[in-house]
């Protein structure tokens, strides 16, 4: 009998593993590590963990305290292997015997900001036997969450009942699209459009990536119909079961949400039109979004001040999402029923229109970091009238701007001087740019001319450029 084995690798993290070492070698130590949901924090604790004397312990909110403790007390009496008469099943003796620990030990508390649901006493009865622990304590205790608001509101914020008692707070970013290519070519994954399309799909949520390496897939369209559009697939009901997990019964509303900005609607008025909230109602939602989940984000143009601008926009930083509030929620019903070959049809059929923003996102990304020396005030703008310009760069020290636009497609040199000519028009209704020398930039899959339009003073950018 012939057995696939699998063997997952552990991608990056070099310097968040090398830190923890630091503060593993100076104990008594204390970590915080935050970061969005599926973004690594539990594989990078576990990872650490390897060939370490090592407690792990999830907060489940649907547990009640009591059931907690004994579960902690089980695995604490288990794993450092202490004898019956110690009690460690009351929230108090479990802190206090952790905290005077004299051995080494690396002590992980995940989802910890569940506390202030479950009991919130546990987190100042921490605060009180952190406090008191004495030098002898051996242990490197590490807490994480993916409630980045909670976490704040725990650790951060002036009032925080842990305020400064964490010798660190390590926020864990998704991978960026430069980590992402590399751990897709250590998959066998090559081909440009392949990887480009899987990062439309996933972004750097290394999870999912997890999950393609698992279910051994070969690229896009696979990973489509083994990682979400079949029965049995295991990001089925993801969206859903993380809205239902965060936020109850009132999860069918930031779904909807999220399905509204996800196809285009980026105002409040647009959302509320779109969805049963009132305007002024969405701000609580989106405190929550934005906050505490770290799902959305929200825009301003670039030459607005964010105290006075009225036109914001809310736009999904999580591709997946993105992905899931386009395609699935609005055919729900189809995909429940299992209608999955027209779902597919579909995704693919608009797969470049769904990617267009996300495309500009990405390269936005890429080409503010070249423009940031030259230009250090750099996003996108729009007016009320709908003209938008994708990456508007302004350097006021030296009166200058460069005006760029994004185009996920290949372009003849008439396209691009067309263009090129428009963005430049649009730069003329931008009061703050009146005295300014104004440049023009392009960017697309390919551009022909380029050359010629480079010869011309325009600067040009082609997938190439950014990606390879």
């Amino acid at each position: 009998m012939i057995t696939n084995i699998i063997i997952m690798q552990f991608y990056n993290r070099k310097k968040e593993l090398e830190h923890m070492g630091m503060l593993d070698a100076s104990k008594p130590s204390f970590l915080v590590i935050t970061g969005k949901r599926r973004v690594g924090k539990t594989e990078l604790i576990r990872q650490y963990s390897r060939g370490r004397k090592a407690l792990y312990l999830f907060v489940d909110s649907n547990k009640s305290i009591d059931v907690l403790m004994d579960e902690f007390s089980r695995l604490t009496q288990e794993t450092l292997e202490l004898p019956d008469y110690i009690k460690l099943d009351e929230p108090e003796n479990f802190l206090k015997f952790i905290t005077s620990y004299d051995n080494d030990l690396v002590l992980a508390i995940d989802e910890f900001q569940r506390f202030l649901k479950v009991y919130p006493s546990f987190i100042t009865q921490l605060q009180k036997y952190w406090d008191m622990k004495p030098d002898s304590c051996k242990v490197f205790l590490i807490v994480s969450g993916s409630s980045i608001g909670m976490i704040k509101k725990i650790f951060i914020e002036a009032q925080a009942p842990l305020f400064k008692r964490a010798d660190n707070i390590m926020t864990l970013k998704p991978f960026t699209i430069s980590e992402t290519f590399e751990m897709l070519e250590n998959m066998g994954i090559n081909d440009l459009e392949e990887k480009l399309n899987l990062y439309f799909l996933f972004g750097g949520t290394v999870y999912y990536y997890r999950l393609f390496e698992k279910y051994q897939c070969t690229g896009f369209k696979d990973a489509l119909e083994k990682l979400i559009l079949s029965d049995l697939a295991p990001l089925k009901d993801e969206v859903r079961d993380i809205l239902i997990e965060e936020f109850g019964k009132e999860h069918s509303t930031y779904y909807e949400i999220i399905s509204a900005i996800s196809q285009g609607k980026c105002s409040k008025t647009e959302i509320s039109e779109m969805t049963h909230v009132s305007a002024s109602s969405l701000s609580a939602y989106f405190y929550d979004l934005i906050d505490l989940l770290d799902l959305v984000e929200h825009r301003i143009p670039v030459t607005d001040k964010p105290q006075k601008s009225k036109r914001g926009r809310y736009f999904l930083k999580d591709n997946f999402f993105r992905f899931y509030g386009r395609f699935i929620y609005p055919m729900l019903s189809q995909y429940m029923g299992g209608n999955y070959p027209s779902l597919t049809e579909k995704v693919l059929q608009e797969w470049q229109s769904h990617t267009g923003k996300i495309f500009e996102d990405i390269v936005r990304e890429q080409i503010s970091e070249k423009m940031l020396r030259e230009y250090p005030i750099i996003g996108n703008w729009w007016n009320r009238r709908g003209d938008e310009i994708d990456i508007l760069g302004i350097n006021k020290e030296k009166g200058k701007a460069l005006a760029v636009e994004i185009k996920n497609k290949e372009l003849t040199e008439d396209d691009a001087r067309d263009i090129l000519r428009y963005t430049i028009g649009k730069t003329e209704q931008i009061h703050e740019l009146s005295k300014m020398d104004i440049k023009a930039g392009i960017v697309a899959r390919t551009i022909e001319g380029r050359d010629d339009l480079e010869k011309d003073g325009f600067l040009v950018w082609e997938l190439k450029d950014i990606f390879l």
